[in-house]
């Protein structure tokens, strides 16, 4: 068996950098922290063991460069607060669920990353500081974090219904007047504010 060969530092250090995260970013979305290994870090990005130590220190270093960014709503959000729960209904109930080009999907690393003793803390709150707190400050007025919270219960419930558990009522397209249910009560969080 041919031995894999890796790539070395001076080679272009940005790009293997760049490598390595992706590789990460694939393996903690779609296993639990505890069964994630760096080695596997290495093999999925084609470098060295020790490379990905160079680059990013533990693997608890790395799970925060992982998560870093990856809830962000804030550029997303539209301007109007009345289009929000349009918004994010759209997204959720998209047919596809939230990966990227790289494989990363930030819906199953929060539900993961949540149920695991390790991570559940750290991944509370960024998940806080990138979604929840960014939602509360649109949101403003009176209960504004409750109210982002509860939003975000919505849109992560919704989303692990259809995308993750297959709900078979969730999984075909929703007709219009469900669709209108899970906007209004989005909407009523968004426009609260007695």
């Amino acid at each position: 068996m041919p031995t894999p060969k890796f790539e070395t530092p001076s080679r272009n250090a940005p790009q293997t950098r760049q490598r390595i995260l992706g590789a990460a970013r694939r393996c903690f979305s779609s296993k639990s922290y505890e069964n994630v290994g760096m080695r596997e870090i290495a093999r999925e990005s084609g470098v060295d063991a020790a490379l990905v130590s160079r680059y990013f220190g533990s693997k608890d270093q790395l799970f925060a460069h992982v998560i870093e960014n990856a809830f962000n709503v804030e550029e997303h959000l539209p301007e109007n607060l009345e289009d929000i729960g349009t918004f994010l209904v759209g997204q959720v109930l998209n047919d596809t669920p939230e990966a990227d080009d790289d494989g990363f999907n930030p819906l199953r690393l929060l539900i993961l990353a949540a149920a695991s003793p390790e991570t559940s803390a750290v991944v509370s709150d960024r998940f806080n500081l990138e979604f929840v707190q960014p939602l509360a400050m649109k949101l403003g007025g009176r209960n504004a974090n409750a109210r982002a919270a509860l939003i975000a219960s919505y849109v992560i419930g919704i989303a692990t219904m259809r995308h993750l558990l297959d709900s078979p009522d969730l999984s075909l397209p929703l007709q219009d007047e469900s669709v209108s249910l899970v906007v209004g009560a989005i909407q009523a969080c968004v426009t609260q504010r007695g």
